[in-house]
């Protein structure tokens, strides 16, 4: 007995080579588990103990180990396994999902697979001593000794040896029969060793007696007699002692006859031949049956046996083919299976023995972005992708195999360096991996590594395969959610969307064989191949070309649609397409990257679609319909055609090739129902109604420009309007407007109408002064103002208002200097004079300037209280410290109350404390209001960082530049030990300061 050792789980809840782990948690609530008898009782089966190691297992572990001992077991004599049905049902048990199937296998299913492998092994050997009985009976026939080794020998083999060994003259019968059977099927090699050997013996018996001169014909029609009954024997009780021979052949025809009947079992053919001669009264019927009737019978009953077999055969060949397709990645075991299947007896009988563990290895394709035809290869331990190559590429090439660490799953073992197998270095952990792929990608990198037999190892080449027939997805069995991610396969880490793997034939199919094959619509459209494959050059070393078909080409380009090199094969078919293709150069003449040629949407014509094709454009079409022949729209042009509908568009199929207008560079195309026009960089396309007119207003082209699009519309409304290069025309409840020029860029960088300022309530006009210019939009109370010093610039919302309110550009602040833009809480427009700020918490506005500070010393004294700022604490004491606040206190002049200017340039300052030496922050940065003012160790930074400003009362205020609010004297207190703060300008007197200069 064997005492086993228990089987590591994987953190996906299926067994792997040391502990054990429960059910994923997503799975069903099983049955009651196994007990430990039901478990002692399974791993009996394997003559195993079940130690406390595997007791202790779940029963999805405990099937597993049981798995991976069996599967121990048979790997000393691969070819001859003898838990093939234990193995197979134990993965079916572990891909359902909980442990109710795994419970079940224990308790059951162990056993009647065990039953089966039993009555496998038992037949596997009566047929291996049949085959070595049917040996030594056609040696001994021949008179021919044979060993062991002899015995041992294959059936062709050992015909092989009856034919070397037989003797010229008395086997002359038998030696061109072997020779016959030798160049026919295994079916026929087994029918001359378990028949026809004895019946050409006999021949060459009752030769050998006819050509013996010393004999009368009476004594040689004896012989034969005895040679007929001979070889009756040899039919019907095969090899049986020489004695019972002897007296066999000395009997009379009827007690002969009678001998064999009661001998021979009652199930054969034979039986019943020589029950229908003992039941007759005729003495031809039992020389019938002497001469011929118990070789025929013989022969049925070998007939039936290998039927017998045969369904047997039949049966777990579709057995084993259905498990193949539903593992959706060994699609050359599933071929093999089919052709199996459909092919003779002994080729299944082949295919069971050895076939099924020679069609274990596969090429990976993915979809990848440079093509379809891309295959994963061992590149001496790195895995990367190659297009396909022809020829057999053994790096490219991988074994198939039941998960190292989970039967259900696969480990892929590489082809060129067997015990290579993929890995996912789980373990591993590099600042370089972690820029490459994040902890929160769901990609995972595999390497090739040589296996080391340990538990990580196993789990770590262990993947599962998940998707259906069309591709599949590869994911490590340690981490399902994730999925194997190579270097240019397509993929959506984001949405974690895997790459699409198939499996292909181990020498990878060409590409157009490949496609050819896999589309039987295609099929159908192209008919059958009228040539062999015509090169047309390289790329990457890939042979570009095409093959020729019936009604049609499948072109292999290796097309560049401006992002990606994608080596694809398209469809083409036989007609003015292909002919207009073929003057155009074919696919290297057009450049660019070619689609199928696919029917027209109206079901008139054809179409062919090239991407980014070398004559310019995102796509060139070759167009045909009968009426209008084959032509073909590209450039921008081609895809104004192609954006508005095509060939079902407003402008129909097209009627020329693109030409040029005469004496320019315009180029137009002239289709069913319109025509297209193109100025260089830019479509033209026809300019109508009350946009026309005001287009015209505006100076058409020097105004305004051409038209980048046709008339649109905007609004609920759906109001008409129409874009030019260098203004917009709108139709508006107002009437028409339009703007242009520098207004017109800044409204593009707003988002047009669509963006925050809707659309123009007026045509641009002139400011106050004569000199700058202004447009007003719908939404926001937002305007655009330019003025050559400042360029265009936009006011907007409260900001708006309060400049609009103030004069705008008539107003001190003058023309706007810059957008608006963002402060940590709230808006902020900078103009030619000042500044508007607009509070996000209050909803106010402020107008100020900024104002220099001419003075190196100062003290700031409260404009309500009269009371200066100065450091809290003892002079020497606290006072020093950092993030020691300020507060409000009688003017003294004292050191804590007088602070150093510093300009750091635009009128920005710090200001550091005589006493301390620190200087005047905003503790912490933080930005709520009341946040306390303080001193720090001076560093410049933006919290330390403040702006005196003033308004139109001349007041001055003491503005943070990292938080845009100002210093108070906090609840607008006055008292000394008021403490100072920063709080939303609001303009009042507790907010303003006055500098007193040292």
């Amino acid at each position: 007995m064997i005492v086993a050792t228990a089987i590591v789980a994987t953190t996906a809840g299926v067994v792997t080579p040391a502990t054990a782990v429960a059910a994923p948690p997503s799975a069903p609530a099983a049955a009651a588990q196994s007990t430990d008898i039901d478990k002692g009782n399974a791993a009996a089966v394997l003559k195993i103990v079940a130690g406390p190691d595997l007791l202790v297992l779940s029963d999805r572990g405990f099937v597993a180990a049981m798995y991976y001992a069996a599967d121990d077991i048979d790997k000393q004599h691969p070819l001859e396994p003898e838990h093939q049905k234990l193995k197979e049902t134990a993965i079916a048990a572990l891909a359902a999902d909980g442990e109710a199937a795994s419970t079940q296998w224990i308790k059951v299913g162990i056993h009647d697979a065990h039953r089966e492998d039993e009555k496998i092994v038992t037949d596997r050997r009566q047929q291996q001593e049949q085959e070595r009985a049917a040996k030594a009976l056609a040696a001994s026939t021949l008179s021919i000794p044979v060993d062991n080794t002899v015995l041992a020998k294959s059936i062709f083999d050992f015909i092989v040896h009856l034919e070397l060994n037989a003797d010229g003259y008395k086997d002359m019968a038998v030696k061109e029969a072997a020779r016959t059977a030798l160049r026919g099927t295994a079916d026929d090699q087994w029918r001359f060793l378990t028949v026809v050997v004895f019946a050409e013996h006999k021949k060459d018996v009752d030769r050998v007696i006819q050509d013996d001169a010393t004999k009368d014909e009476a004594a040689k029609a004896a012989e034969r007699a005895k040679a007929a009954k001979a070889n009756a024997v040899s039919h019907t009780l095969g090899s049986v002692p020489t004695a019972r021979l002897e007296y066999l052949i000395n009997l009379k025809d009827r007690d002969f006859v009678v001998e064999i009947w009661k001998a021979v079992p009652r199930d054969t053919e034979v039986h019943g031949a020589a029950e229908d001669a003992v039941g007759s009264l005729d003495p031809a019927d039992w020389t019938f049956f002497i001469n011929q009737g118990a070789e025929e019978a013989h022969l049925r009953d070998i007939v039936n046996e290998l039927n017998k077999r045969d369904q047997e055969y039949i049966r777990q060949i579709t057995e084993l083919r259905t498990r193949a397709a539903n593992q959706l990645i060994r699609p050359a075991l599933v071929a093999a299976a089919d052709a199996a299947l459909a092919a003779k007896r002994s080729d299944r009988e082949k295919f069971l023995r050895t076939g099924q563990y020679e069609n274990l290895v596969q090429t990976l394709r993915v979809d990848a972005y440079s093509g379809v035809d891309v295959y994963l290869t061992d590149r001496n331990g790195d895995v990367v992708l190659e297009q396909w190559q022809p020829g057999n590429r053994p790096e490219a090439q991988w074994r198939i195999e039941p998960g190292l660490s989970n039967p259900e799953c696969f480990s892929f073992q590489s082809v060129s360096r067997p015990n290579h197998y993929l890995r996912w270095r789980s373990g591993a952990s590099s600042a370089a991996n972690a820029a490459f792929i994040p902890p929160q990608s769901k990609r995972v990198t595999a390497y090739v590594d040589p296996t080391d037999g340990s538990n990580a190892f196993k789990g770590d080449a262990t993947w599962c395969v998940r998707g259906d027939a069309s591709s599949v997805s590869i994911r490590p069995s340690r981490s399902s959610g994730k999925y194997l991610f190579v270097t240019g396969a397509i993929d959506d880490d984001y949405y974690a969307v895997a790459p699409e793997w198939h499996a292909e034939a181990p020498q990878a199919p060409h590409p157009v064989d490949r496609r050819y094959a896999a589309e039987q619509p295609l099929r159908d459209k192209l008919g059958k191949p009228i040539g062999d494959f015509v090169p047309e050059g390289t790329s990457n070393g890939v042979g570009l070309g095409h093959r020729v078909y019936e009604k049609g080409r499948l072109y292999l380009t290796a097309g560049d649609d401006g992002t990606n090199q994608r080596i694809a094969v398209q469809a083409v078919y036989n007609g003015p397409v292909l002919d207009k293709l073929l003057a155009l150069g074919g696919p290297a003449g057009v450049g660019g990257a070619m689609t199928d040629q696919v029917p027209a949407k109206d079901g008139n014509g054809q179409v062919l679609r090239i991407v980014k094709p070398t004559m310019g454009g995102e796509n060139l079409h070759i167009v045909w319909s009968a009426s209008t022949g084959a032509h073909i729209v590209f450039g921008l042009i081609g895809e104004i055609w192609a954006n508005s509908g095509g060939e079902t568009g407003p402008y129909g199929y097209p009627l020329t090739d693109e030409g040029t207008v005469s004496g320019t560079n315009v180029r137009y195309s002239r289709f069913a129902t319109g025509t297209v026009y193109y100025v260089p960089g830019s479509a033209i396309r026809q300019v109508k109604g009350e946009i026309h007119r005001k287009f015209a207003a505006m100076g058409f082209e020097a105004g305004m420009g051409y038209p980048v699009a046709d008339a649109g519309t905007y609004g609920q409304d759906n109001s008409p309007m129409q874009r030019f290069t260098a203004g917009s025309v709108y139709i508006t409840r107002n009437g028409t407007v339009a703007i242009n020029g520098d207004i017109h860029r800044k409204f593009a960088e707003y988002g047009y109408e669509t963006g925050s300022l809707g659309y123009p309530t007026s045509d641009i006009r002139s400011a106050s002064d004569g000199v700058g210019k202004v447009a007003d939009f719908a939404v926001g109370s937002g305007s655009i103002y330019w003025h050559p010093s400042t360029g265009a610039r936009l006011v907007y919302g409260n900001i708006s208002l309060k400049y609009k309110a103030m004069g705008a550009e008539r107003s001190y602040l003058g023309y706007p200097k810059s957008d608006e833009t963002g402060l940590p809480m709230g808006k902020r427009s900078v103009f030619q004079n000042g500044r508007i700020d607009w509070s996000s918490e209050n909803g106010g506005t402020i107008a100020y300037r900024v104002a220099a500070v001419p003075h190196n010393t100062v003290d700031l004294r409260g404009a309500k209280s009269g009371r200066c700022i100065q450091t809290a604490g003892l002079i020497g004491e606290g006072a020093l410290n950092d993030l020691a606040g300020m507060e409000l206190w009688d003017c003294v002049g004292g050191v804590k109350q007088l602070w150093d200017v510093t300009h750091l340039g635009n009128n920005v300052y710090t200001l550091k404390n005589r006493h301390s030496g620190k200087c005047l922050d905003l503790r912490y940065g933080e930005l709520h209001n009341g946040n306390a003012i303080v001193q720090y160790q001076c560093h410049n930074g933006t919290t330390q960082q403040w702006e005196f400003t003033t308004t139109a009362d001349g007041s001055v205020a003491l503005r943070s530049v990292h938080s845009a609010k100002i210093v108070e004297a906090a609840g607008a207190q006055d008292p000394n030990a008021t403490a100072v703060v920063q709080q939303v300008d609001s303009g009042q007197a507790h907010q303003r300061w006055t500098v007193y200069p040292y």
